[in-house]
Order: C-alpha cells, then sequence, then structure tokens
C-alpha cells in the first residue's frame, strides 16, 4: 500500500515554523503544539525557539496556575542559556526568578508583573547573575534599595528601567518623613546615572527625588511620572525637563492605554499645585 504524502506545508523551512510556533505562547506549545507530530515536536526542542519566554496572561489562575511556574522551568530549560527575555505576569516567587537567573546569564530584558511582595528579595541576588540585562520593568512588584543598588553595581548596560505602583502595595506614600518618600527616586539617581528611559508611576517621590534624578542622569530621553502626586511642577522645572528630556509624562495626564491598571492615587485638591508659578 502506498505510504500517503505529507502535505506541502510540511516542507515550510525551519525558520518559518518557528516564527508561526513562537505566535503560540510558551503555555499552548509546551502542551499542545509540540504533540501535533514529529516535525513540530524536534522544532520545539531547539534553544532558538526559546529565546524569549512570555508567560503573559489575564490573572484568572483557577485553572493553570499551579501549572505556570513548572512551565516556566521547562521552557527556560529549553532555551539553554541562549534565553534574552522573559516576561511574568500575576504569578513567580523567589525560588523562580533565582532559578532563571542561573541558567540566563544572556539575558537582556526581564518584565514582572503584580507579583507584589513575591519576588523582592530574590531580585538583590538574581541582578548580580545577569550582567548583559539592558531592561528591567516592574510592575506593581516590589524591590528594595539593595537591589536598585545591586543593579548599579552588576548592571553596567542597563538602559531602561520601569518601576510602576500603586498605592495599594503598601508604601510609604503616608508618610510625612521626605527623606522616606525620596528613597527609591535617590536610590536609582546615585546608582543608575546612564538609564536613558525611567518609568515611575506612582511613585511617592517629592521635587526633592526628581531633582536628584535630573541632575545625576543626564542621558534620559523618556521618563513617565504619571501618579507621582507629590511632585509639583512650577516654571522652573517645567522648562529644565521640557528642554533636557524628549519624551515626559506628568503626574496628571491619563493612564489610557497601560496594560495594567493602577489604582487612583490622584488627589483632586493637589492637581492646581501642578501648575503653580
Amino acid at each position: 500500500m502506498a505510504m500517503a504524502e505529507e502535505p506541502p506545508w510540511m516542507e515550510l523551512q525551519e525558520g518559518i515554523w518557528e516564527n508561526i510556533l513562537q505566535r503560540l505562547g510558551v503555555i499552548e506549545i509546551l502542551k499542545t503544539a509540540r504533540k501535533v507530530c514529529r516535525k513540530w515536536r524536534q522544532i520545539c526542542k531547539e534553544p532558538s525557539m526559546w529565546r524569549v519566554i512570555n508567560m503573559r496572561n489575564n490573572g484568572n489562575l483557577t485553572e493553570i496556575g499551579y501549572q505556570l511556574e513548572k512551565i516556566c522551568r521547562r521552557a527556560v530549560d529549553r532555551s539553554r542559556g541562549e534565553l534574552i527575555d522573559i516576561n511574568l505576569q500575576y504569578f513567580g516567587n523567589d525560588k523562580l526568578v533565582q532559578y532563571i537567573a542561573e541558567r540566563s546569564g544572556k539575558l537582556k530584558r526581564l518584565s514582572i508583573a503584580c507579583c507584589y511582595f513575591k519576588v523582592c528579595e530574590s531580585l538583590i541576588e538574581a541582578v548580580q547573575k545577569l550582567p548583559l540585562l539592558e531592561e528591567l520593568s516592574l510592575t506593581h512588584t516590589a524591590m528594595t534599595i539593595e537591589g536598585i543598588e545591586a543593579l548599579g553595581h552588576c548592571c553596567l548596560r542597563l538602559k531602561s528601567f520601569e518601576f510602576n505602583k500603586s498605592l495599594y502595595m503598601g508604601s510609604v506614600d503616608d508618610s510625612d518623613n521626605e527623606d522616606e518618600r525620596n528613597e527609591e527616586a535617590l536610590a536609582i539617581a546615585k546608582n543608575l546615572p546612564t538609564l536613558h528611559h525611567l518609568h515611575l508611576i506612582g511613585n511617592s517621590m517629592t521635587n526633592k527625588g526628581l531633582q536628584a534624578i535630573l541632575d545625576s542622569c543626564p542621558l534620559l530621553v523618556s521618563l513617565d511620572l504619571r501618579l507621582c502626586k507629590y511632585v509639583t511642577f512650577n516654571k522652573v522645572l517645567s522648562s529644565r525637563i521640557s528642554g533636557k528630556i524628549k519624551d515626559v509624562k506628568l503626574p496628571h495626564e491619563s493612564l489610557e492605554g497601560l496594560e495594567f491598571s493602577f489604582e487612583a492615587c490622584w488627589d483632586e485638591d493637589l492637581s492646581d499645585s501642578m501648575t503653580d508659578d
């Protein structure tokens, strides 16, 4: 009996198949796609398939939440040290971050969202193992001052830092101590002078912290200050920023278009102070 011929689409080059399969996402590849046929299974074993690991999800972890860490570890293992970009959302812990850092010395971009205080301790050690890191994005995810210092000491190629949060994370927003409110901004100014992009949505800093950043980070081309409600703009500060930084988002500007929601931390009574003379 004559053997059935393979369909023409099976003759596509592996590079094309990789491009197609990567559009499915990590979970779909590991749980479904690699089981479709021998060719796909072989392609899914290639480290080049796992240079980018995107664990994006909508936060509804009822059915698969317990498996996400296991799936992530398997994807990291399959990269065989070639991982350059990873995105974690709504799951993660200190052990997982350490696991990734120990096996991903070529990592250039690390993005973690909605992990709150679950990874803040491990980030201190993790960044010390990521000398090629160029972008760090933390949204609703805490990082200590020691972590910011480690970034400055060990990630000399870092160009972009997103440290976005909102009040329900229990920040120092309610403190009357100006030094405490500016602690993160001052640490960034002191340790990350080569940044090109800095996003600090919802930060508790005052003008003191902002001035320190402007003084110490001369290469900034974008700065996001939305929901930084203790920053008060006057003509001098506004002029300095507009003449120095190309892309600036001010505290009162809309949050429309952001992937993650931010609890309202805007006081209408402060709106007038943003345009003081």
